[in-house]
């Protein structure tokens, strides 16, 4: 009877052990796939897999573990050479930002301010002021479009009117000319707003044309400010030969003239209320007579600001402030 109980506990502890070699042996793949799971939450995504030769679950669950893996990593991969793109492209805009900016004229005289602030890293409003003996020629401008499309055309826009105000030509036969010279070469049916204008200085007589663009505001000394409503001549670059028309305005000493681009009045709040013609009258009638131009640019773009209260910036903002 000893004997029979010494041979059953022996078989009991062989086949304990039979067994646990067995578990061990079905169970270590598991054991080893869940240590490279590990791995590769920590962020190694190249761990190594155990191998597997048998052909059942285990082999199709290694097989899954395998194509993740090499999901992961290829999507990583692109990833970093998008970012690689992304940065150079960024770098890229940067620097085309720096160049935009800095054909626009800084070097602001008494009379004359003003602000541009793109919607992106490069836009398509633009300004220009040139004084040629005793007048004084000033621009302002919207492309259509944004990005580096409208910069381009706004860099194109604003040399050829940089250039035709050197020509003293009469008004609207340098708008004619810029119009043809951009409508001639205008694949992209791209256009652009302009309010041209030249001031003589001893009379203060202005002449100034308007190519679609937004009227301007006009804030006389011993008057209401008002906006000046002019005649409705085709935005630059849509079609060639338009018959531009100029007209002519006689300033008192004092005045100053607000001009801005669409991105003012359009600027929108979080409810997508516009910022409207109507304020902006009301922020022109509150700026007084003694102000400098540049306080005064601010004082808009600061109203502006406080009216989208942080909402997105959908379009580019340029402001310009001159006083005779």
């Amino acid at each position: 009877m000893i004997e029979l109980l010494i041979v059953g506990v022996t078989g009991l502890v062989v086949l304990f052990f039979v067994c646990r070699r067995m578990m061990r042996h079905f169970t270590r793949p598991i054991t080893e796939l869940s240590v490279s799971a590990m791995n590769m939450a920590k962020g190694n995504f190249k761990a190594k897999l155990p191998e597997i030769k048998s052909q059942d679950e285990m082999r199709r669950l290694h097989n899954s573990f395998l194509y993740m893996q090499n999901s992961i990593t290829d999507y990583i991969d692109q990833l970093k050479t998008t970012r690689s793109e992304n940065e150079r492209m960024e770098s890229e805009l940067n620097v085309a930002r720096a160049i935009q900016m800095g054909m626009l004229s800084t070097d602001f005289p008494p009379r004359i301010y003003a602000l541009l602030n793109p919607a992106r890293e490069v836009g398509g409003d633009l300004y220009d002021f040139i004084l040629i003996g005793d007048c004084l020629h000033f621009a302002i401008g919207d492309v259509s479009g944004k990005g580096v499309p409208a910069s381009l055309m706004m860099a194109i826009t604003k040399a050829a009117l940089h250039f035709m105000a050197s020509l003293d030509l009469p008004l609207y036969e340098s708008l004619s000319r810029i119009n043809n010279n951009v409508a001639e070469s205008n694949s992209r049916n791209m256009f652009v707003t302009l309010f041209v204008a030249r001031i003589d200085l001893k009379t203060l007589r202005m002449e100034y044309c308007n190519a679609g663009h937004n009227h301007l505001l006009v804030l006389p000394p011993d008057k209401e400010p008002y906006f000046l409503k002019a005649k409705n001549n085709l935005a630059v670059g849509l079609f060639e030969n338009f018959p531009y028309e100029a007209e002519s305005l006689d300033l008192k000493p004092g005045t100053r003239i607000i001009a801005y681009t669409d991105g003012v009045t359009e600027a929108e709040n979080a409810a997508l209320e516009q910022y409207g013609d109507e304020r902006l009258m009301q922020e022109a009638v509150r700026i007084d007579h003694n102000m400098d131009n540049k306080t005064a640019v601010d004082q808009i773009y600061r109203s502006v600001l406080a009216f989208t209260n942080g909402n997105a910036q959908n379009d580019d903002i340029t402001i310009m402030s001159l006083m005779v």
